[in-house]
C-alpha cells in the first residue's frame, strides 16, 4: 500500500510543468502577442484529412493583426465546390468575425475565429502552448478540413506591421 502511494505521488509530481527562465520569457512574449491580437504563426507540417501528414518546406503561415487574418497556407484535400481556375485555396486576407480566446489548462490558449472570402467560409481553431508551439485546424464550408502544426513567430520585426 505504501509503495502504491509513493508511486502515485511520483506520477503526479512528474506532471508538473517546470519552466526555465528562457521558457518564461517566451511564454510572456507569446501571451503578449496573442492578447494584443498581433501575431504570426509559421507552420512546418500539414495534416490533410485524406492523405498522410507531410513536412512543409516553404514559409507557410497565418498572421492576425487586430481584426484581420492573412492566410498563406497550402490546401490538400477534397473540394466540394471550387472557383473557376482552382481558386485561391487557403491564401487570402480577410476580416475576422466571432473571435474568441480562452485560456485552458497549463497556459494553453484556444483561439477560434471565422474568416469569409468570396470563395468560402473558414473556421479557424488555433491552439497555442506557452512555448509557442501551435496546432491549427481549418474547417471550410466547401472543402475538407485540414490541420497544421507550427510555432508562433517571435520576430520583433513582425510587431512593426501594425504601425506601418
Amino acid at each position: 500500500m505504501a509503495w502504491a502511494l509513493a508511486l502515485t505521488a511520483g506520477c503526479s509530481a512528474s506532471r508538473s510543468v517546470v519552466m526555465s527562465d528562457a521558457d518564461r520569457v517566451t511564454a510572456s512574449q507569446v501571451d503578449e502577442m496573442l492578447t494584443g491580437r498581433l501575431y504570426k504563426v509559421d507552420f512546418s507540417r500539414a495534416y490533410p484529412m485524406s492523405a498522410p501528414s507531410f513536412p512543409l518546406n516553404a514559409p507557410y503561415f497565418i498572421s492576425v493583426i487586430d481584426d484581420r487574418v492573412e492566410s498563406f497556407l497550402p490546401y490538400f484535400g477534397r473540394a466540394y465546390s471550387v472557383a473557376y481556375g482552382g481558386g485561391e485555396g487557403l491564401r487570402f486576407a480577410a476580416p475576422i468575425t466571432d473571435y474568441t480566446d480562452v485560456v485552458k489548462r497549463n497556459g494553453r490558449r484556444e483561439i477560434k475565429f471565422t474568416a469569409t472570402t468570396d470563395e468560402d467560409r473558414y473556421d479557424f481553431t488555433l491552439t497555442v502552448f506557452p512555448t509557442g508551439e501551435s496546432d491549427l485546424s481549418v474547417t471550410a464550408f466547401r472543402k475538407q478540413s485540414i490541420s497544421f502544426t507550427g510555432q508562433v513567430d517571435l520576430d520583433p520585426e513582425f510587431e512593426a506591421v501594425r504601425t506601418e
